[in-house]
């Protein structure tokens, strides 16, 4: 059984955290849902948090399975959300089962790179068994206190997302914790873009509507994978954020929420998208991204410049 934590109440939304981190990174999401009605259901992923790992290799598709059941469970089918290894996973279950969910929505998802796939080779001899090569257990104490140090930073305060970064700081001193870590990044690493199994070969089946949210501050997940989703989903929408990073945001936290909020809404009820939301449109290569304003004033948030050639995994040529 996957743990999860519920804010609010209404029609449901399922919410998927990044690699290493757990539901309480939602709390933030979860009341800022709860004001526009929605009820939020933040998971633990299997190996994550309170949700024990299967014995077996922390693929998208073995991950996604509780999910799908999670979400069979529910009164109506569910609007599924996920950050990182989040979105990867919510897209694997949106395919796997389109008619157990309501839309999903991916915030700088994990795919497949396109190109220099090369680079992820020796992914392939990061085994759980390596966890027992660091004995982190043995310092726990100080990983606490550097974990507490870290979460009570000024600019941590108001991120609720990099609070349970700084927790993981901490968690690591788990065998457990390592193991299912180093095996979900061992099989993201080593997604297959093409073929049967291939996330890049199925992405174009997609059967539920479909949003792609992008932050332009993202050093980890480059924007430009926008173009190759719009090449097999052109009816997706995708939105570019200029304030947002991947996962540490400070108090622009709240731009991602309110804005995945708006896309939530909107999925449910496209007639009532919001009036808002700036009309304003950025390109990457051949993929047009709506812009949502940022919502905190500081001096980093003009709106971006993004050059036409893409990123590691948006080469236009690689498919």
């Amino acid at each position: 059984m996957m743990f999860h934590r519920e804010w609010g109440a209404g029609a449901p939304v399922i919410a998927l955290h990044p690699l290493g981190l757990d539901s309480s990174g939602f709390e933030g999401f979860g009341r800022v849902l709860a004001r526009r009605g929605l009820r939020t259901l933040a998971a633990d992923l299997p190996g994550f948090g309170r949700t024990p790992a299967p014995d077996l290799p922390l693929r998208p598709d073995v991950l996604a399975q509780p999910v799908i059941e999670l979400a069979r469970s529910l009164e109506s089918p569910p609007v599924v959300v996920g950050l990182s290894l989040g979105g990867r996973v919510a897209l694997e279950a949106a395919l796997s089962a389109p008619d157990a969910f309501r839309a999903v929505i991916g915030i700088a998802p994990g795919l497949p790179w396109l190109r220099y796939r090369f680079l992820v080779r020796g992914a392939r001899y990061l085994t759980p068994d390596v966890a027992s090569w660091l004995p982190l257990e043995r310092v726990w104490p100080v990983l606490r206190w550097l974990a507490g140090v870290l979460e009570a930073s000024p600019y941590l305060r108001d991120d609720e997302i990099a609070q349970a970064g700084a927790r993981l700081v901490y968690f690591l001193s788990c065998p457990a914790t390592r193991a299912s870590f180093l095996s979900a990044a061992r099989e993201l690493a080593l997604d297959p873009p093409h073929g049967e199994s291939g996330f890049w070969t199925r992405l174009p089946d997609l059967a539920v509507p479909a949003a792609f949210l992008w932050g332009e501050r993202d050093q980890l997940i480059s924007p430009g994978f926008a173009h190759p989703v719009a090449r097999s989903l052109p009816d997706a929408c995708q939105v570019l954020m200029p304030c947002v990073g991947h996962w540490l945001n400070g108090p622009h936290h709240r731009c991602l929420a309110e804005a995945v909020a708006g896309l939530v809404a909107e999925l449910h009820d496209p007639a009532g998208a919001e009036s808002g939301v700036d009309p304003t449109v950025h390109a990457i290569g051949g993929a047009r991204l709506r812009n949502r304003p940022c919502l905190v004033a500081d001096t980093m948030t003009s709106a971006p410049t993004i050059p036409a050639p893409l990123a590691v995994g948006g080469d236009r040529d690689a498919r």
